[in-house]
């Protein structure tokens, strides 16, 4: 199966998913009815992109649907992709693209309630504002970086560059193709998981403790002016965010632990059962 057949019967996939989705989920918003331009955007998805998309994401808001954020996904991936790529080619020091756009859906994901389905353009408004302020904190944390590094680089260094830079010329093969999609395809389901855990434990958080969250990490302000919008002192909002970060940890790593020690059970008495 060539790389164009593929692309078309996974369109027709993902056009089936959202027919039915839609028929399942009758919902409307400001930008219109879902099952409407579900069928608009299956017709066209270039310009049926962002009616869908709003309802999608107002839907997501509205009930936590893993489907309506795997579906957003699905629809808005490549191009979120290419304009976080835009976006980098301003910064000096190279920045993993794909980092970005995971942090870009992990912040959907977590504040929904930050999003207003009121027109046809919000999702990509609110999208666009997301992906731009992601990529610029990733641009200055890779500067950043890079000056620590200064004066830190070996021969050992330099041998080890130019092994990798040999290693980047080589003529790629299917193989190399498809163990890229089978890991890419992987990641997507691990991320998807580590987003469920994460959802969970952020709606623990008190009100004031996501309004902290959002400042610092989806708006990306810097911890003077968070600290100016919510009324405290520097050092008071710096607290707030770790204990914010670390009650989200915590919850997170018992739920991870709770589900590691079902799956050793499950192995025990597969086991048991097996001798």
């Amino acid at each position: 199966m060539n790389a164009q057949t593929h692309n078309h019967k996974s369109n027709e996939e993902l056009a089936s998913r959202l027919i039915s989705f839609a028929e399942a989920n009758p919902a409307e918003f400001g930008a219109g009815n879902l099952l409407e331009l579900a069928q608009a955007y299956v017709a066209s998805p270039k310009t049926g992109r962002d009616g869908i998309s709003t309802v999608l994401m107002g839907v997501y808001k509205e009930t936590a649907s893993k489907e309506a954020f795997s579906l957003l996904y699905e629809i808005n991936s490549e191009d979120f992709l290419r304009l976080t790529y835009h976006h980098l080619k301003r910064s000096y020091y190279f920045v993993d693209a794909g980092d970005v756009l995971q942090e870009v859906f992990f912040n959907i994901y977590r504040y929904p309630h930050k999003f207003k389905p009121e027109r046809k353009s919000a999702f990509r408004n609110w999208t666009h504002s997301i992906i731009r302020n992601t990529a610029l904190k990733h641009s200055r944390r890779a500067q950043r970086d890079r000056v620590l590094s200064i004066g830190s680089t070996t021969e050992r260094d330099s041998e080890e560059a130019a092994a990798l830079e040999l290693a980047d010329d080589r003529v790629r093969t299917p193989l190399h193709d498809t163990a890229e999609k089978e890991a890419a395809e992987e990641l997507v389901a691990t991320w998807r998981l580590y987003l469920h855990f994460y959802l969970e434990a952020y709606r623990c958080l008190t009100p004031r403790e996501k309004r902290v969250l959002f400042l610092v990490e989806v708006e990306g302000l810097p911890y003077r002016e968070a600290a100016a919008k919510v009324e405290v002192r520097v050092e008071n909002l710096k607290m707030m965010v770790f204990r914010a970060r670390r009650k989200i940890f915590t919850i997170m790593k018992r739920k991870f632990q709770s589900g590691q020690d079902a799956s050793d059970r499950r192995a025990m008495s597969t086991e048991e059962l097996a001798n």
